[in-house]
């Protein structure tokens, strides 16, 4: 009995060991591992350039990309930028940039409506007449200075939630960065971390019913309130390392190129790179998002990933105001078009 039980358990391991070395049989995919995915959702001008920004992050969406950045603004700024998402989805991001003598200060808030829905049972599949929404929010307060004059540190803490009908969720999340610039032709190294924090679950009157107990002694059948209890989940967690550097530089004009390598805990990695050329009020910008999975790359097509945008700056009174378009190739979910305007006070 002995010798059966450990020949039973030297197969049982054998079996357990082959099955993981077997291609495609233990493959684990980690995509769809986390929520809140609007979290993920690039904003601002360089989304036109194939959201590589991370060493860029020079304007109020620093707050999203790299806190850091926020210490390299000169002067207030505000953005509002509106994304038109796919199906009936709108991406709303606004963030307020305040550089003062001990560092720099931000204040972002995304929103993310997902439209109406109509309410259906197993008994009225065709609809009950009633509808519900979903909506996600973020709001981030964030802070950034320089530590010496190529050196620059910052970090973000925000409150998101998702709701959907009247279960939802609520949590903390954090972003830390660090940006620093080499000094020759502006080359700079940057890194961030964003969406940092614990993991949350759903809560909400939709997951209470009560269970009807059987006839048993003192012969009553009272309902148990009850409420289902939902498995936790992390937040997207992104790290990102980029690199940018300005092959053109002149009083009138720049050129310049970014690389990201981002790594997501949910995904696969992603190589972002995008050039913005700038030529007095006028900004191009061309980018792509290569996906490093090559046989996902290969099924959605060579367009997916392809970015582009245009924009404009004038003055028109004691401010600054630039107004930017991005459109960006999201293959079989269509394109996504892209509102930035950037207001300098």
């Amino acid at each position: 009995m002995r010798h059966d039980s450990k020949a039973t358990r030297i197969l049982a391991c054998a079996v357990l060991l082959g099955a993981i070395a077997t291609p495609g049989r233990a493959a684990f995919t980690k995509i769809g591992m986390a929520g809140l995915p609007f979290l993920k959702i690039g904003v601002g001008r360089c989304t036109g350039m194939g959201d590589a920004f991370v060493a860029v992050a020079d304007d109020p969406t620093a707050a999203y990309w790299n806190p850091a950045g926020l210490a390299l603004l000169k002067g207030r700024e505000v953005v509002v930028n509106h994304i038109d998402w796919i199906a009936d989805i709108n991406h709303d991001y606004v963030s307020v940039a305040m550089p003062a003598l001990s560092g720099s200060f931000g204040v972002d808030v995304t929103a993310l409506s997902l439209g109406k829905f109509e309410e259906t049972t197993i008994e009225d599949y065709q609809g009950t007449g009633e509808t519900f929404t979903g909506t996600d929010l973020a709001a981030g307060l964030s802070y950034a200075r320089m530590f010496t004059d190529k050196l620059a540190f910052g970090f973000s803490a925000k409150l998101v939630s998702e709701k959907i009908w009247d279960v939802g969720c609520t949590g903390a999340a954090f972003d830390f960065g660090l940006h620093y610039n080499t000094g020759w032709r502006n080359l700079r190294l940057a890194m961030a971390i964003v969406n940092f924090g614990p993991d949350l679950h759903y809560s909400g009157s939709q997951l209470d019913f009560t269970h009807e107990r059987e006839w048993e002694w003192p012969w009553t059948r009272e309902p148990i309130p009850a409420t289902y209890l939902t498995e936790t989940f992390p937040l997207p967690v992104v790290f990102r390392v980029g690199i940018a550097y300005d092959f053109l530089h002149t009083d009138r004009s720049y050129l310049t190129g970014a690389v990201d390598l981002n790594h997501f805990n949910d995904v696969n990695e992603k190589v972002n790179m995008g050039f913005e050329y700038n030529y007095r009020v006028l900004f191009l910008r061309a980018g792509y998002v290569l996906n490093t999975d090559m046989d996902y790359a290969d099924n959605l097509g060579w367009k997916t990933g392809l970015s582009a945008g245009v924009g404009f700056k004038v003055k028109p009174a004691a401010f600054g105001l630039t107004m930017d378009y991005s459109y960006r190739d999201l293959a079989r979910l269509g394109g996504s078009h892209r509102l930035t305007l950037t207001v300098g006070f």
